[in-house]
């Protein structure tokens, strides 16, 4: 016993159609009598559809601590390195909230930012801190040394200059 094409349902099953063969129906439409609507296609009452997670906070939070990280342990971007590092524990904290709603599901990503943040953050204000204030305390010294080169006229009153620094520097 064959099944002719005309037997068959179509494969694979439709969905209802609304009047102009759009899906789904427009408000109003009303289903030819003796339609049977196919399985798996209409939505199940009492569960709800599916919410998509946002995980970019956590995500922000964590990319944006390591490069603040990264950042302060070069010295001379110390101010950068703390400024992203407020910006990641920021994204963080986000991120954590989130998490805790249930809107997101990568909360260690945020933990790790907000940590990596956080020590990029006091990282880089000390080490802005210690840099600044050596620098002004050395002043003087660097004036000096400028003066110095300027009035230099060969390369032995050039180095005489830099070990004077170096004296000065210690």
């Amino acid at each position: 016993m064959t099944d002719t094409p005309s037997d068959r349902p179509p494969y694979p099953p439709q969905p209802p159609q609304g009047p102009g063969g759009d899906y789904p129906p427009q408000p109003g439409y009303q289903p030819q009598p003796g339609y049977q609507p196919q399985p798996g296609y209409q939505p199940q009452p009492g569960y709800p559809a599916a919410r998509s997670r946002r995980n970019g906070m956590g995500t922000t939070a964590l990319v944006l601590g390591v490069v603040a990280l990264t950042l302060v342990l070069l010295l001379l971007f110390s101010p950068l390195g703390a400024l992203l590092g407020l910006v990641a524990v920021l994204f963080g904290i986000l991120g954590l909230m989130r998490a805790n709603r249930g809107e997101a599901d990568n909360r260690g990503q945020a933990v790790a930012g907000l940590v990596t943040g956080g020590i990029a953050l006091l990282l880089g204000i000390f080490f802005t801190i210690s840099i600044g204030t050596w620098f002004s305390t050395h002043v003087a010294d660097f004036n000096r040394f400028g003066r110095c080169m300027d009035s230099a006229t060969g390369q032995a009153a050039h180095e005489e200059c830099a070990r004077q620094l170096s004296r000065d520097l210690e």
